[in-house]
């Protein structure tokens, strides 16, 4: 009766470990991922692997290697503009492919594919201030490895949307 119980015992553990194995990977990216990728890695919890294999081949002289150091970036970049970074997200890309995203800017869609030197990306998001107020947008897209900016908000704002708008002047008494 004894060994019965200790065989269950040592299924029960491998089982468990097995699971672990197996999920962990997907929690990980999942916790460090975009907000746009993590429903992948909970639908497809092996592509955590993936994420894995990319995070520990990322070579340790990358030029953006924290969310932090990306920020402090954007916020180099649009110093002086319309466009205020707000938060960074990292990104997984499939290997050979390009990072594709939508959104809208000022009543107009506009989608872009960017491809950067490694697997990670770092999406910022922001707001425009000439824009409607609403949701946050990406502003910058820039290569984790290189630091390189690969996607610029500006480049697709109309010149009007580039300028901030001029207080009135104070009437006077």
């Amino acid at each position: 009766m004894t060994r019965l119980r200790e065989k269950k015992f040592v299924v029960g553990v491998v089982a468990l470990l097995a699971a672990v194995v197996a999920v962990a990977p997907a929690l990980l990216a999942f916790r460090y991922t975009a907000p746009q990728q993590r429903e992948t890695f909970l639908r497809h919890p092996w592509r955590g692997w993936s994420f894995v294999l990319a995070a520990v081949t990322v070579p340790g002289d990358s030029a953006l290697k924290t969310s932090g150091m990306a920020l402090r970036k954007a916020d180099w970049v649009y110093k002086g503009t319309v466009v205020d970074p707000v938060s960074v997200q990292l990104v997984l890309v499939d290997e050979g492919r390009p990072f594709r995203f939508r959104q809208r800017l000022g009543g107009r869609e506009v989608t872009h594919e960017v491809a950067g030197s490694g697997r990670f990306l770092w999406l910022v998001e922001g707001d425009v201030r000439t824009l409607p107020a609403g949701d946050e947008v990406v502003v910058a897209v820039f290569d984790y490895v290189s630091g390189r900016l690969l996607y610029d908000v500006r480049d697709d704002l109309t010149p009007a949307e580039l300028v901030p708008a001029t207080p009135s002047p104070a009437p006077t008494p």
